[in-house]
């Protein structure tokens, strides 16, 4: 390395935008009506999701698009009481970098990022609208995934990891998925992090029905992503009148108060109540786009489930959660804190780019990595633990 030359960073939480083909390009005939079609309602292009408009994105073209960190100021808590939509009103064209892995590839080296996952945006949001029809939402996400290896690839030059979705809810072709994953190339899967219905009705993740889902990507030493997603208002519909928009949405006060972390919290609490770890020793799961302020209580919770049941954990299910789980913690966490909870080998740089709550310019996390005052932790979060959990040396 000379001297001028920045060290590597691995970025475990990129995205592209989705073409309006996404879902369609491959949806076998006659299941459009049950999966996702494109329709011009008055001057706006939507989209229907199981015959039912979607609004968790109100623009499927995303274009024009809400420019990178336009929300960066809102998260650092809003100091001008500026509402939301301001802040999303700044848009522009929609570059082809977000759809084009070669200008991406561009993109990179220009703001310097050696590697990075890519993940789904409107994608994370389309499992909610098909979580009842078990079978529509395999074929739809079949079709998703092979969009995906068309534009994309699995693995584009050894620099950019996308990541299959898998829908929990049909076990046989979740395992389908896996296979074309791996045949192709795959490193990562995504999934969101929620119970999964199933035509038994709801199941906890880690239930043994899903082992052989599990099976396979414990066998293939690949991670799985849970990453934010639409999961219905995170199980406060009951307090609060919920509508779906992951993106750009402005949530009830009660879902920003207490609404964001239970989703990650019980999937991961689950996971680990589950004894999925104890039957899969060397699983990884790597929380993504999640943030990081539901470890407290989730630790807490664990260690008192651990003392009130003794004997259920074949051993202490907090060090079971902090061997087989990472964490991305967001930008505006308290990185410090984290390591403390987690440990330095668990902790992920994750810029969120090109999202606006995310940061405009992804080498930024490193002011924020600085303050660890161990350039050995920095190489550790900005590089090394996101490289193991690809696969590379």
């Amino acid at each position: 390395m000379s001297v001028d030359a920045k060290p590597p960073v691995f970025d475990c939480d990129q995205h592209y935008y989705e073409p309006l083909d996404a879902f369609t390009r491959h949806c076998p005939k006659g299941w459009e009506e049950r999966t996702v079609q494109i329709a011009q309602i008055g001057k706006r292009t939507r989209m229907l999701v199981g015959g039912r408009l979607d609004r968790t994105v109100t623009n499927p073209t995303f274009d024009p698009i809400v420019k990178p960190g336009a929300m960066t100021d809102y998260f650092r808590g809003n100091k001008a009481g500026r509402p939301l939509q301001e802040y999303l009103a700044q848009r522009e064209p929609l570059p082809d970098y977000y759809r084009d892995r070669d200008a991406r590839l561009k993109k990179m080296d220009e703001q310097e990022i050696d590697r990075v996952w890519m993940l789904p945006s409107l994608g994370m949001g389309i499992e909610e609208g098909l979580q009842y029809d078990v079978e529509a939402a395999a074929v739809a996400f079949k079709a998703f995934n092979r969009f995906l290896l068309d534009d994309w690839g699995y693995n584009y030059q050894d620099r950019i990891y996308t990541a299959p979705y898998l829908a929990f809810g049909d076990v046989d072709a979740a395992v389908a998925e896996v296979e074309h994953g791996l045949a192709n190339g795959a490193r990562i899967f995504v999934v969101r992090p929620q119970a999964v219905y199933t035509k038994d009705g709801w199941q906890s993740p880690g239930s043994e029905i899903f082992d052989p889902i599990w099976a396979r990507i414990h066998e293939a030493g690949v991670t799985l992503v849970p990453h934010v997603g639409e999961i219905g208002g995170a199980g406060l519909d009951k307090y609060v009148d919920h509508h779906g928009n992951i993106i750009g949405g402005v949530a009830p006060p009660l879902e920003v108060a207490v609404g964001h972390d239970r989703a990650i919290g019980n999937y991961l609490g689950a996971l680990t109540c589950d004894r999925l770890f104890e039957r899969f020793p060397d699983l990884h799961i790597a929380s993504v786009e999640n943030g990081a302020e539901f470890l407290p209580l989730l630790l807490k919770g664990l260690n008192r489930a651990n003392y009130q049941r003794p004997g259920y954990f074949a051993s202490d299910p907090v060090e079971q959660f902090k061997t087989h789980v990472w964490v991305s913690p967001f930008w505006e966490d308290d990185l410090l804190e984290v390591v403390g909870y987690m440990g330095v080998d668990q902790v992920l740089f994750g810029s969120d780019y090109p999202h606006p709550e995310g940061l405009a310019e992804p080498r930024h996390y490193e002011k924020l990595a600085a303050e660890l005052n161990d350039p050995a932790a920095e190489r550790k979060i900005m590089w090394e633990n996101t490289a193991m959990l690809t696969g590379l040396s």
